[in-house]
């Protein structure tokens, strides 16, 4: 099924609502249904051959926008960007949590981080910036947006998620595939990986949550302070070449 761009354009008028989250429903699906109880490699391997390219093409692009911010500002959003394709055993994983069928068909039809890129900034104005110039992109389709920035999750997590629609050309015609961003910055990451490399097992005790939790402002305050050291140099050294 090719999906037209004119057909899911009407639906990004929807706000994001009280939460930051805008979310308008939606079907890709391009895979003959199967009642098999595992994903064949092959199909996992066909399943995904679309992703990559879709993957890489964003990827160009992100680097491409950071480029010629670098340019035009003497300055650059972006430390780095990080790309992954969902394992084969992670989508059978998250489809049985879902209680859906495990086949390609349902993951490709309700899946919409098979691909992803993290993108991580030093700042949380670095993240508005860059996020502004990808909304500029009219061939990229927004197709959910979720601020954890402004509203932050109560673990303390914060991020800025987002599920671009970007073009795949095949002979059959152009189709939009979903490719979820994160954005953060250095200090939400660390909280991130941090987080998850001490939580991720089982139940956490009310203390460790707490911790995270105040770990968390104890970061945004410190990166704000040095927001403010960088704001100060920038002002005092105006022709300085910005890194």
């Amino acid at each position: 099924m090719i999906v037209k761009r004119k057909e899911l354009q009407s639906e990004i008028l929807k706000e994001m609502n009280s939460e930051g989250v805008y979310e308008p429903p939606r079907s890709f699906s391009f895979i003959t249904p199967s009642k098999l109880e595992r994903i064949p490699q092959e199909e996992y391997d066909q399943l995904v051959e679309p992703y990559r390219e879709a993957l890489t093409r964003l990827e160009v692009r992100m680097n491409g926008l950071n480029e010629d911010y670098r340019k035009k500002y003497r300055d650059y959003p972006i430390h780095n960007i990080q790309a992954r394709i969902k394992s084969r055993k992670s989508i059978e994983k998250k489809l049985v949590s879902r209680t859906l069928p495990v086949t390609a068909y349902t993951a490709k039809d309700n899946l919409t981080d098979i691909a992803g890129i993290r993108v991580i900034c030093y700042f949380v104005e670095d993240i508005f910036s860059i996020l502004a110039l990808v909304k500029t992109q009219n061939d990229l389709l927004i197709l959910k947006e979720s601020d954890y920035i402004h509203y932050p999750k109560s673990s303390g997590y914060k991020s800025y998620h987002m599920v671009l629609g970007i073009p795949v050309y095949r002979i059959e015609g152009m189709q939009y595939y979903p490719v979820e961003i994160q954005f953060r910055t250095l200090a939400m990451d660390l909280w991130a990986s941090m987080e998850h490399r001490i939580c991720y097992k089982g139940e956490t005790p009310d203390e460790i949550t707490d911790a995270f939790q105040n770990y968390s402002t104890e970061l945004s305050e410190m990166e704000q302070r040095m927001k403010h050291l960088l704001d100060e140099i920038r002002k005092n050294n105006p022709q300085e070449p910005m890194q």
